[in-house]
């Protein structure tokens, strides 16, 4: 299990390890887009949003690479490093967009991904 999801939709993960992120309830009246993003805590963006099509189907899978969760660096004497996450919903037919509310979090509520710092490199 690379990646542990709490009640609140908070991700805790190991800096270069790669896993899985299921998003669970979502509308199957049509095939909508959703996207995946990071930002540090000046709410700078951690590469490049990931977007996966729900094929009309209440749930979508995000792969999330080594490469990807790299990019989530921990500094030398920090024993991890703070980071926030977002999912959209968008339908391209109705030009409409919406942040999903995960967990038991409210408008305003952040999604936080503690990245601890990486124990060997690997491949």
């Amino acid at each position: 299990m690379a990646f542990i999801v709490d009640e609140n939709g908070d991700i805790s993960l190991v800096q270069g390890d790669s896993g899985l992120l299921t998003i669970t309830g979502i509308d199957t009246d049509k095939n909508y887009t959703v996207y995946f993003a990071i930002q540090d805590k000046n709410r700078k963006p951690i590469g490049n949003e990931i977007a996966v099509n729900t094929n009309n189907q209440s749930s979508v899978v995000f792969q999330l690479t080594g490469d990807f969760t790299d990019l989530m660096s921990v500094g030398k004497q920090e024993p991890f490093a703070l980071y926030y996450y977002g999912v959209k919903v968008c339908d391209s037919s109705s030009q409409t967009e919406n942040t999903l509310i995960l967990g038991d979090g409210e408008i305003g509520s952040l999604n936080t991904i503690t990245v601890y710092p990486k124990k060997v490199e690997g491949i």
